[in-house]
């Protein structure tokens, strides 16, 4: 008796703190890419996700993403992006420079990306840790701080679904309310930019080993 009444507190608990998190909030639902938002406790900036259908295969997604040096051309509001660092294809740590509105100073940030496949699963998981300490600070910009990922699950052999998520904090003087602003355009325009660029460039037929 005395471990079933321990079971059903532990349970009782567990529930409500699940409950008492904040969940996602759709906040935009356009050419097929659906944004959320919610809050963090201990955290100041909202987190987001977006999720869209992509047509194209998961090494179509790698290559676009590994492609630091293009990344500007998709990444919205990215200025610049430089690889620093890779490890073969399942591992690389890159600088980029970011637009913030006037009159702020830019932003700028060091991300390390962890590719991690699934094979059962057919889902591939890229981990975005955000490494404050990598570079010294460049007094033109502000570093972020934050963290994130990708999460892209083969639907069929030319589509997958994609999400993108992230918790980031903009530093400097930008308050809380301007910045949570920007938590639908950002990933609303990244997946919509990324969407479009693998599906104009799916003739690159790359490969990756670690992909089966």
């Amino acid at each position: 008796m005395k471990n079933i009444v321990v079971l059903i507190f532990f349970l009782v608990v567990q529930n409500s703190y699940l409950f008492s998190q904040a969940e996602w909030v759709l906040n935009r639902n356009t050419d097929g890419i659906k944004v959320y938002s919610k809050d963090l406790e201990g955290y100041q900036f909202k987190s987001f996700k977006a999720i869209t259908t992509i047509n194209g295969s998961i090494h179509d997604f790698v290559f676009t993403l590994a492609d630091i040096a293009n990344f500007p051309k998709w990444g919205h509001q990215i200025k610049s992006a430089t690889i620093l660092e890779k490890t073969g294809d399942t591992l690389q740590i890159y600088y980029s420079i970011a637009k913030a509105p006037f009159p702020y100073k830019d932003r700028d940030g060091i991300y390390l990306n962890r590719f991690k496949w699934d094979s059962d699963a057919k889902t591939l998981t890229v981990e975005i840790e955000v490494l404050n300490d990598y570079l010294e600070p460049n007094e033109k910009y502000i570093r972020v701080k934050g963290y994130g990922y990708w999460k892209t699950v083969v639907v069929s052999e030319n589509k997958m679904e994609v999400t993108f998520s992230m918790q980031i904090d903009p530093g400097g003087s930008i308050p809380s309310w301007l910045a949570n602003l920007f938590v639908d355009g950002t990933p609303f325009n990244t997946l919509l930019n990324l969407k479009n660029t693998i599906e104009a460039n799916k003739e690159n037929n790359f490969k990756f080993d670690f992909i089966d």
